[in-house]
C-alpha cells in the first residue's frame, strides 16, 4: 500500500453569472437603503435581510478545495471564505475503476453511463483535469473531476489499481 500523505489547496475562480448576482445583491442594498426615509421599519428591515444575503453571497463565492490523500482515502473539502469548512466527499482511490485525462478514450466511453459526477475544479485550467471513476461510501460508482497538481497526480497513480491507471492514454 502506498502510504503517504498528500495535501493540495485549490483556489476556485467564480463563474461568470457570480458578477451579475453581486451586482444585483448591491443594487438590492442601495435601493433598500434608500427606502428607509419613506418607510421606516420596512426600509431598515429590508436593508439587513439584503446586507446579509450580499455577504453570504460573497463569502460563497469565495472559495478553495482542499484535497488530501492519505492512507489511500481521498478526501476533498471546501473551505468557503477561509473560515467555514464543507466535507464534500471521502473516496476509496483502492476501489477506482479509472483515472484518466478527459480526453481519453476510455474515459470518454463512460461518459454516457450516468454516474453521479462530482466536479472539485477551479474552472480556470481544463487542460489540467483528471477524471477518476470510483466508489464512494455507499459502494455507488461516481465520477469525480480533479485538478491536481504534479505531486498529487503522482501520489493518485501510485495509489489507484495498475488497471486503472490509464494517465499515459
Amino acid at each position: 500500500m502506498y502510504n503517504i500523505t498528500t495535501e493540495q489547496i485549490l483556489k476556485t475562480k467564480a463563474p461568470k453569472q457570480a458578477a451579475v448576482f453581486k451586482t444585483v445583491m448591491i443594487l438590492a442594498c442601495i435601493l433598500a437603503v434608500t427606502t428607509i426615509p419613506s418607510t421606516y421599519a420596512l426600509g431598515i428591515l429590508l436593508t439587513a435581510i439584503f446586507a446579509v444575503f450580499t455577504v453570504i453571497l460573497f463569502k460563497y463565492y469565495n472559495a478553495e478545495y482542499e484535497y488530501s490523500l492519505v492512507d489511500g482515502e481521498l478526501t476533498i473539502d471546501k473551505i468557503m471564505s477561509q473560515s467555514m469548512r464543507k466535507r464534500c466527499g471521502v473516496y476509496n482511490i483502492a476501489k477506482a475503476s479509472m483515472l484518466a485525462k478527459p480526453t481519453c478514450q476510455a474515459a470518454l466511453g463512460m461518459e454516457h453511463k450516468k454516474l453521479r459526477t462530482a466536479e472539485y475544479t477551479s474552472n480556470t485550467a481544463p487542460e489540467k483535469t483528471v477524471v477518476l471513476y470510483t466508489m464512494d461510501a455507499s459502494n455507488e460508482m461516481v465520477r469525480i473531476i480533479l485538478e491536481p497538481d504534479e505531486k498529487m497526480l503522482e501520489a493518485l497513480r501510485a495509489g489507484v489499481p495498475k488497471a486503472a491507471d490509464r494517465m499515459d492514454e
